[in-house]
């Protein structure tokens, strides 16, 4: 009686374990994620569809690479997160509503979308982040380019030096 307590015991911890450890176990796993809204979607396979834009996330920053002289088109948003924190990256713009990434801890994920032309607001969405820093501008087509837009709130204290900055 005693040996099965200690099995079911034993069962029940390693599922717990699973449970939790299995958001961040793997820096490198990568997951194609959209929330509800238009232009582009998302594939359930983690490959990066059309051209690729690189998007690395810290506390409390975003960097964009290779973002100049974007044209519309599909683009899959690469996004790094580097932090110790969870973060996700959303896009709102012309043809974009809400589309993001799943908060997640430090790894990669994939976010497929249909840009057109016009400005795209890239931020974290989780609460007080983008006043912090995570916050930037995208522009696509005739405007040509990327502009940079840091934390635009006081609040909470922290640095938006490095927020929406272009690599």
């Amino acid at each position: 009686m005693r040996s099965l307590r200690l099995a079911a015991a034993a069962a029940a911890l390693t599922l717990v374990l699973a449970a939790c450890g299995s958001s961040s176990s793997s820096p490198a796993s990568s997951t194609t994620t959209g929330a509800a809204g238009g232009g582009g979607g998302s594939s359930s396979t983690p490959a990066a569809t059309g051209k690729t834009i690189a998007v690395t996330e810290k506390d409390f920053s975003i960097s964009v690479a290779g973002a100049s002289g974007i044209k519309p088109g599909t683009y899959t948003f690469v996004v790094t997160n580097k932090g110790p924190s969870s973060h996700d990256l959303t896009i709102n713009g012309p043809g974009v509503a809400n589309q993001a990434t799943a908060i997640a801890g430090p790894g990669t994920q994939n976010l497929t979308v249909t840009l057109q032309n016009g400005s795209y607001d890239l931020y974290c969405s989780v609460p007080g982040h983008k006043a912090l820093g995570m916050d930037t501008t995208l522009t696509v087509g005739s405007g040509g380019g990327a502009a940079a837009a840091g934390g635009s709130s006081s609040a909470g204290g922290g640095s938006s030096s490095s927020g929406g900055g272009w690599s």
